[in-house]
Order: C-alpha cells, then structure tokens, then sequence
C-alpha cells in the first residue's frame, strides 16, 4: 500500500477514533498489561488482521462485532483513567467485552434488547448524578443501534442541516463519557423543569 493510502486511512482513524489505531492500540496494551495479541484476542481479530489496522493498512476493523469490542474497550480505558471504572474490575470487563456481540443484534442478525453494560459507573458518595446517568443510558441506545464508525458517518449527513443533532450523535455516542456529560449539561441548563427551552 502506498503511503498516501496510509496516511488518508490514518485520518479516517483520527476521525472515527480520536487518533491513530496504531496509537491507541499501543496504548491499550500499556494500560490491560496485554500483548497485541492479547488485544486481538480481546476483539476477536487474528493478530494479523490487528496489525494491518494498526499500520493503517486498513482504516478499520470490518467484522462489527470486533469493532464494537475495540469501541467498548476504549471507552473501557478512558473510565478507568477518569476514576469512573475502577481499576480492578478491568481484567472482568475485558473478559465481559471479549464475549460479547454487537448491540441490538443475535447471531443471525436479528433485532434483540441491548445487554446490559458490562461496567456501570459506581454512584458518588453523594448520590447519583443524572446528567452523567443520561449520557451513558444515551451512548448505550445509540451504541447498541449503531458502531461509532456508523454513528460518525450519520453525525457528517447532519452537519449541514442540522449541526445540534450532529454535536448530539457525534459526541454522546462516539466521544468520551466526559464530553458526553459536559453536553448534556450544557444543553439541560437551557431547559426548565418541565424540559422546555427557557424563555419558550
């Protein structure tokens, strides 16, 4: 492959993962203690088929099952350096993630309810808090109708006409679980209690 296939695979990734496979794969690693064959194993690739996408030989993991893992895992890794999912517990949710199909759907592709996440937030002290608990009942809805790949390439077709809608899917449902929740902030300071836009 010639570079300029690498490379425009490489910005595919940044726009659908944040950054480089290659990257965040490596980055993986580090932080689950695994090998890269580890991780494969993880997402239910060949270790082989990993390293095309780490090397931007392919800008993507086709197989959805895989690539649903590879997007749980990630989020896997941002929770835990937030403090939101507790070290410990990653070794049992990798394993969880590592069986798991892709949302919304059985063997044969048919429609089903969404299981339940593998690694819900510990409540705080003080209580739960409900902005966060709707973004992720958000991401889970979205997560289990639609991989990120797909949930980004919507969020593009709304941009030009709908650039609110486009923030919503691209951020609560392909972004971090802390932008996810800043968001819903936002949006819910706009709304009094009975939901409506201030000043409607």
């Amino acid at each position: 492959m010639d570079q300029a296939a690498t490379t425009r695979n490489q910005e595919l990734q940044r726009q659908w993962y944040g950054a480089p496979l290659g990257e965040l794969c490596r980055d993986l690693c580090t932080l689950f203690a695994v090998t890269q064959s580890g991780l494969a194993e993880i997402l239910g690739v060949s270790p082989a088929m990993l390293s095309l996408v780490m090397r931007a030989q392919r800008a993507r993991i086709a197989n959805p099952d895989a690539a649903a893992r590879l997007s749980a895992v990630l989020r896997l890794a941002h929770d835990v350096r937030a403090g939101t999912v507790p070290a410990a517990t990653a070794r049992e949710t990798l394993a969880a993630i590592r069986t798991s199909r892709t949302p919304g759907q059985d063997s044969l592709g048919t429609t089903s309810l969404p299981p339940t996440p593998p690694h819900p937030a510990p409540a705080p002290a003080q209580g739960p808090d409900p902005d966060a608990q709707f973004a992720l009942r958000l991401r889970d809805l979205l997560n289990s109708r639609a991989g990120a790949a797909e949930i980004l390439a919507a969020a593009a077709l709304l941009e030009p006409e709908h650039p609110g809608l486009a923030d919503i899917l691209r951020i609560c449902g392909a972004g971090r679980t802390d932008e996810a929740v800043n968001l819903v902030r936002r949006l819910g300071a706009g709304r009094d209690a009975d939901g409506r836009r201030a000043g409607s």
